[in-house]
This record gives C-alpha cells, structure tokens and sequence, in this order.
C-alpha cells in the first residue's frame, strides 16, 4: 500500500472526501516527523512507539575494496510496533487468510472471490535449458576452475574446430630464411 492508497483506505473508513483524508494523513506523517526529530518519542497506545535513536562512530569495511573506513555518528529514526499491532499482524498470518477462502468456498463461489481479493497464486516454472545441462552438468552448478578443468588456449580451440591436415598437404605458414651463405653473396 502506498500514500495514495492509504489516504483512500481513509477516506473509506472515515466517510470523507479523498482531500480531507489526505490532509489529515499528511498532518499525523508530518507532525510525527517534526516530534522525532525534535528528540520527542512519539507513542501511539496499540499502534507503536516512534522515537530517535542515536548511533555511535565506528569502524568498517568498504566491501569493494576490504580498506577500512571510518562511519561517522549518526540520529536515525526508530520505530518499535505496540502488543496489539504484532497481536494483529500475528492473527491474520497465511493460515488464517486460508482458512477464510476455504470457509468461503464451501459457502458460496462467488463470495470466495469477494473474501480474499488479495489472494496470491504461485505457479512453479521450470528454468530453461542451460549449457550445463547439455554439458551433462547439473543445472545449478558451475564448472570447475582449478587443476581438473580443462583449459583450451584460442589456438586449440581453432585447430578442434578445424580439421587436420597432414603435413604434407598444409603449406607452411613461415618464410624460409636465407642462409648465411646467400645473405653474404647478395652483398
């Protein structure tokens, strides 16, 4: 659920236009935001407790580059859900929302779609093929790289792809050299 979202749940549950409602939304998110940063705690009995939190300096590591680095001290805001938000939340876990589908399907099909709009479906879908799998490789593991793969230089890979000449039929691809005696008679 996103801003929008919220301020028509609001207005809903309200019986209010979209503008009040979000005019009240964006007062409670703003005066919450001015009291946190203010250094108030924020309580809000059942929902939860908004306050600040404040992190020392340390020490850490750039993960790219293993050098360690030095993160300043900084004011975060926290937020800590109430017994009766994780009570809530706790209840109506994917079992529940099951077994109101379930009921709701025994009763009557077209309250079953009504009772659970939000229901998600999940279908199973095999990758594609790789190149491992035609390798002959399991599709989830990767080819060695050590003393037992098998390293082909680009030479090789031309020459297996390629058919072999005999000697006698493959022009050589070197110049023959002059020998010493020639050289110093063209002289």
């Amino acid at each position: 659920m996103n801003r929008s979202e919220l301020v028509r749940a609001v207005a809903e549950r309200a019986g209010s236009d979209e503008a009040a409602a979000r005019r009240h939304v964006d007062a409670v998110v703003e005066t919450v935001m001015e009291r946190v940063s203010a250094g108030e705690r924020v309580i809000v009995t059942g929902f939860g407790t908004f306050d600040r939190l404040s992190r020392p300096a340390r020490n850490a590591r750039n993960p790219r580059t293993g050098l360690p680095i030095e993160v300043p001290a900084a004011e975060v805001p926290r937020f800590r859900s109430g017994q009766t938000f994780r009570n809530r939340v706790a209840e109506s876990g994917p079992s529940v929302l099951q077994e109101q589908v379930v009921e709701a399907t025994a009763a009557e099909p077209a309250v079953a779609a009504a009772a659970a709009p939000d229901t998600a479906v999940s279908v199973v879908v095999d990758p594609p093929s790789s190149k491992a799998a035609k390798n002959g490789q399991k599709p989830g593991k990767k080819s060695k790289k050590g003393a037992d793969a098998k390293k082909v230089s680009k030479k090789g890979k031309a020459a297996a792809k390629a058919p072999k000449a005999s000697k006698a039929e493959a022009p050589s691809k070197k110049r023959p050299r002059k020998s010493k005696s020639r050289a110093k008679a063209s002289k």
